[in-house]
């Protein structure tokens, strides 16, 4: 056996390591000098933070951007695929469209994709 004194050293190491772990990191002068300055590259500025409604209004009006946002992806996805539609029946066609008909065929090709219901 290697006696009460080894005992006595275990029981030191056991009780005063975490200690002065807590001791040496929890001071303030430490924390200002070692984590202050490099805090902002690890935790994302306030701002950015993503803040989830809390109440019915809020929900909402986070929909109704939502659905906004949406739509208004959809309309300029529907625009460019009838311009390249327009496109490729111009090149097929010998006699280039008017302007006149070109916003009709735009139009209508909105107007048939909205009666889907694709929303």
């Amino acid at each position: 056996m290697a006696g009460p004194n080894l005992e006595l050293f275990k029981f030191g190491m056991y009780l005063f390591f975490p200690l002065a772990v807590m001791v040496h990191y929890g001071d303030p002068e430490w924390y200002h000098r070692n984590v202050l300055p490099i805090r902002d590259q690890f935790w994302p500025k306030e701002e950015s933070l993503y803040r989830p409604p809390r109440n019915s209004d809020d929900v909402k009006s986070a929909l109704d951007e939502m659905k906004a946002k949406r739509l208004a992806r959809r309309e300029a996805r529907l625009k460019e695929e009838a311009q390249a539609a327009l496109g490729q029946r111009s090149t097929a066609s010998a006699s280039a469209p008017s302007k006149a008909t070109e916003q009709k065929t735009v139009t209508q090709l909105v107007e048939d994709k909205r009666s889907q219901r694709l929303v």
